[in-house]
């Protein structure tokens, strides 16, 4: 399993440097968002590393960014996973955006991340919860349509069983 996600993650890079490779240079008038701008929308997550034996976890997320400048945002977003362990991610992510023009945004991302992790031993057992945190590096791409942003983001968590995240969904602009 854990080859279909590298497989995943070489694909979605070679896609970013391609993107990056083709774009040219913008002016303001052609902006895909700006300093100001609020979007915040929801989506699926796939994790590795932190299910049974290092498996994955399918999840949902939610969040929310704004845009400091032009080339750069900050947001909070949350993901519920479902499966062996249950885990709860939070994170604090800023974005540093290499292309924002024509409807298309490629970014970089860097932040904190925190797990909680849940686990049910049974009736005889009782629950406990664990907690770590962590660095966040990673990048992305949204592909802005009238009225909502399409998006898809790779990221590695720097935690212990090293989770990689893929999350797809789509985000409204206010």
């Amino acid at each position: 399993m854990n080859k279909i996600f590298t497989n995943t993650f070489f694909v979605f890079a070679l896609a970013v440097f391609l993107i990056l490779g083709t774009s040219s240079m913008g002016n303001a008038q052609n902006l895909a968002t700006q300093q100001g701008d609020i979007t915040a929308g929801g989506g699926l997550t796939l994790t590795t590393g932190v299910g049974a034996e290092g498996g994955g976890e399918i999840g949902i997320n939610g969040g929310g960014y704004y845009g400091i400048t032009d080339d750069i945002r900050a947001g909070l977003g949350v993901s519920i996973f479902f499966g062996d362990f249950a885990p709860t991610q939070i994170n604090i992510d800023g974005h540093y955006l290499f292309t924002n023009e024509d409807n298309l945004i490629l970014y970089a991302l860097a932040g904190l991340g925190y797990w909680r992790w849940t686990f049910d031993f049974g009736p005889f057992g009782g629950k406990q919860s664990f907690t770590t945190s962590g660095l966040n590096l990673g990048g992305g791409v949204e592909y802005i349509m009238d009225s909502f942003i399409l998006f898809g983001e790779a990221k590695l968590n720097t935690i212990g069983g090293t989770p990689f995240n893929i999350t797809g969904g789509i985000r409204l602009r206010f």
